[in-house]
């Protein structure tokens, strides 16, 4: 929770009396009450004129109401400050959210009526918003991933007439982080190792086997987890709990720098790959594996590896924070990597996911294998894919030369450790590199 001050005031120097504040107060009053006051004076001199004691009592009556309610007015805005309250600081696309704007130092009973309007920056939607004497709440969420400003707002105070009126924003000071929403992945291939020797497990349980930590009733997995001597003693089907292993770590490597113009905008494709690295960083994380990001766009991001909640709320931020950018520097990925080397984790799983690549990069690529345990590499050269329950689309575009001649070095690559999975306009990311 912030607060934030409609006004601002200095301390004066040691032995000066402060001078500030009733400076403030009159040119608030006097930029406030100008046109009133200069009404009733001109009422005023006309009644004199006229000798008409009917301008003389309405123009007291209109100075009075003028200097009173605006003295009031001002009164009120020197020791009125708002406090913004944002429920959820880290939400994901389309998730409810609320802010709370607050004014405080305000007398509800007074004849000065407030009015307090949050203000939402874009692509935050306001769904609807409910208004109370001392503040407004605000109920809204985010279409698309990023880091917002929220809290700034616009303060209104007027008289019961509506004649008098001074207004003021407050600036944001709470920021809002907005991830993409994941897509639920069946499958993806990803190999583990056994924390002891090294060699590759035949199934997925991302535990180390030699540790046995109880055990717990059969429900599908594979039969040779089952704890056969327990079971023949209870006489039902009991299955080994083992602790977990220090599997591979996976490190996600998102590209979202495009070197060739396109037939889509930048703000697509940083949703397309966006979401794609949300679903993968979610799979991972539920498997327990250890895991990094990088984030190559506007500016570079290395979260560093790890395996808890805490770390994937960083990745997650990460990915929230990088934008899609156009450059001309093609080599931007493997010059990471070489500069980096030392920081990624021996025999990890390297995941790349861009808009596209070339063959020349690919080679590149291929001379770093030995860094890895293995290279997965997702590419989305339409820049989107098929949606769950999104209907596909009534043609296919045509694969550039490019895209013609990786296709055609998939086998190879795959022999040689290289994953490469290109995701067309119709086509699904649940089973994303499922090998």
């Amino acid at each position: 929770m912030e607060t934030a001050g409609i006004r601002q005031m200095k301390a004066p120097p040691e032995g000066r009396p402060n001078t500030a504040a009733p400076s403030t107060g009159f040119r608030v009053f006097f930029r406030t009450a100008g046109a009133g006051l200069l009404v009733s004076l001109l009422m005023l001199a006309l009644a004199l004129l006229l000798r008409s004691a009917s301008f003389l009592v309405v123009g007291l009556a209109a100075l009075s109401y003028t200097v009173l309610l605006c003295g009031i007015l001002t009164v009120e805005y020197q020791r009125l400050t708002v406090t913004s309250v944002l429920r959820h600081s880290v939400a994901t696309v389309r998730q409810p959210n609320m802010l709370t704007c607050t004014a405080s130092g305000y007398r509800v009973t007074g004849p000065v009526l407030l009015s307090v309007e949050p203000l939402l920056p874009p692509y935050v939607i306001r769904r609807h918003s409910r208004k109370d004497d001392d503040g407004t709440t605000v109920f809204f969420d985010a279409t698309r991933k990023g880091q917002y400003s929220l809290g700034s707002a616009r303060i209104s105070l007027q008289d019961p007439l509506g004649i008098f009126r001074i207004q003021r924003s407050v600036p944001s000071q709470l920021t809002l982080t907005v991830v993409p929403r994941p897509i639920s992945l069946a499958a993806m291939h990803i190999a583990l190792t056994s924390p002891l020797d090294g060699q590759r497990v035949r199934y997925a349980p991302n535990v180390d086997t030699s540790q046995l930590t109880g055990t717990h009733p059969y429900d599908g997995e594979p039969m040779n987890r089952i704890h056969w001597k327990m079971s023949a003693h209870t006489g039902t089907l009991v299955v080994k709990d083992f602790t977990p292993s220090a599997s591979q770590t996976i490190i996600l490597l998102v590209n979202y720098t495009v070197h060739l113009d396109t037939g889509f905008t930048l703000e697509a494709l940083d949703d397309t790959l966006s979401t794609a690295a949300a679903s993968i960083l979610h799979y991972v994380h539920d498997r327990n594996l250890p895991f990094g990001l990088v984030a190559i766009g506007s500016h570079t991001d290395w979260t560093g590896t790890g395996r808890d909640r805490v770390h994937l709320l960083s990745c997650l931020t990460a990915v929230a924070r990088a934008q899609a950018v156009q450059t001309e520097d093609p080599g931007i990925v493997l010059d990471w990597l070489n500069q980096n080397a030392r920081v990624i984790p021996a025999q990890s799983q390297l995941v790349l996911l861009a808009h596209e690549m070339d063959e020349t990069e690919v080679v590149h690529l291929l001379k770093q294998r030995e860094h890895f345990a293995r290279i997965t590499i997702i590419l989305f050269p339409e820049g989107t894919f098929l949606l769950p329950g999104e209907h596909q689309a009534p043609y296919y575009l045509k694969d550039t030369p490019r895209l013609l001649r990786l296709r055609s070095l998939q086998r190879v690559l795959r022999e040689n450790g290289i994953e490469l999975t290109i995701v067309g306009l119709n086509d699904p990311i649940t089973t994303l590199a499922s090998g």
